[in-house]
């Protein structure tokens, strides 16, 4: 649950009719390669495949069958976006897969507000407060003829949690 409420979020430059492969170490629910998908068609770059080293997730798949995508849409309308922030129809496979088996949408706000405290709670043990969604740093893979041009490449943008 925390990486549905702690969604990747990325910034830097994209070659406009760019190709790129996304590559992962370990992909649980998928969340952050699809958000990285997002990114770059969002800024007209091309997305032609994704490795994965390990794939811990349940259904081997990134996009999610529109049969789980309907019943989602049908048992809960549009509150999975108000809780998540992120369209129904965005979810990856294994994260709709994830939110069938809740049966109200009280379970899933319970869940999510365990989740919260677990990492507030875990961070706290190790001296951070956590004020709200922390940013993980994911180094990205660029050209070095970016760097020359002055580009930036992709990355995950991070903010820092406030030590106590």
């Amino acid at each position: 649950m925390e990486r549905m409420y702690l969604r990747a979020d990325f910034s830097g430059y994209v070659v406009p009719g760019g190709e790129y492969v996304l590559v992962d170490d370990v992909t649980t629910m998928g969340g952050t390669l699809a958000e990285l998908a997002d990114y770059i068609q969002a800024h007209r770059g091309k997305v032609v495949g994704a490795i994965v080293l390990v794939s811990a997730g349940r259904s081997g798949r990134l996009v999610a069958p529109s049969k789980a995508i309907h019943q989602l849409e049908r048992r809960y309308g549009d509150e999975i976006c108000k809780i998540f922030g992120i369209a129904t129809r965005a979810l990856t496979a294994d994260e709709a897969g994830y939110l069938i088996g809740f049966r109200t949408l009280d379970e899933i706000r319970g869940r999510l507000a365990k989740a919260r405290q677990e990492t507030s709670h875990r961070l706290g043990s190790k001296g951070i407060q956590f004020d709200g969604p922390e940013k993980q740093v994911a180094l990205a893979a660029f050209e070095p003829w970016q760097l020359r041009k002055g580009r930036r490449p992709i990355r995950r943008q991070n903010k820092k949690p406030r030590l106590k």
